[in-house]
């Protein structure tokens, strides 16, 4: 192929909406898949890649179900939608999930492997954990990778989110883009990228009881899929 060929190629490739949703995913529950249908509502994706992370940093001391497990749960939940990629992003070389993987590494792989001309990377995260991004690696340098998506939660305002982010980074007011979005569903408009607020996607569902009720021999129907369901009962995981 030429150059010019290239060229034209890349510009009949139609701009791609991409969702990274990245977590331990241990094991990946009901209250995951609202948060992400409710993004894909909203913001109409081509994909949303479900990412089970390695050894997440924050995460180091607690142990996790081993990254095969993880992965495998997280593509059966994907499996009736469409919209729904199981990733293998922070697999490693070993495929065994072992290695420690960075999210500003991670977007960056996406953004290299999305790199046509209007391609777009939303980085799914919830609200608790964006109130402690400031800790991440390169946390500046990720806010200006990729925009946000930060699912809300009761007891959470705006405005906490917002003083998270570094002031430097905030862009100034634009007539046009607040015109675009209600300031109810943008917490802030960076140079480059924008942080947005997904309220009212309550779930009660926890991983941690998912895993305390497996353990007892209580059923988890309707916590999880069906499938994934299926798997852990199979698996004995978490017993």
């Amino acid at each position: 192929m030429t150059i010019a060929q290239a060229h034209r190629t890349a510009a009949k490739h139609p701009p791609r909406r991409v969702a990274l949703f990245g977590g331990s995913f241990d094991p990946i529950h009901s209250g995951h898949l609202a948060v992400a249908r409710a993004a894909d509502r909203r913001f109409n994706f081509d994909e949303i890649h479900f990412i089970p992370a390695s050894r997440p940093p924050h995460k180091l001391k607690q142990h996790l179900a081993p990254f095969p497990h993880r992965f495998a749960m997280a593509s059966l939940a994907c499996a009736e939608h469409p919209h729904f990629v199981p990733s293998l992003a922070e697999a490693g070389e070993d495929f065994a999930g072992t290695q420690l993987h960075y999210s500003v590494d991670t977007v960056r792989y996406f953004r290299h492997a999305y790199n046509h001309h209007g391609d777009r990377i939303y980085f799914i995260i919830g609200a608790d954990a964006f109130l402690d991004i400031p800790v991440w690696k390169e946390y500046d340098t990720l806010l200006g990778l990729c925009d946000f998506i930060v699912a809300n939660r009761p007891g959470i305002r705006a405005e906490a989110l917002r003083l998270v982010i570094p002031p430097d980074l905030i862009a100034r007011p634009d007539a046009k883009k607040e015109a675009e979005q209600s300031p109810s569903q943008v917490i802030a408009h960076l140079r480059g990228t924008s942080i947005y607020l997904l309220e009212n996607i309550s779930s009660e569902v926890s991983a941690t009881d998912i895993r305390r009720r497996a353990n007892r021999g209580q059923s988890i129907h309707g916590l999880v899929s069906v499938r994934v369901e299926e798997y852990i009962l199979k698996q004995g995981l978490y017993r």
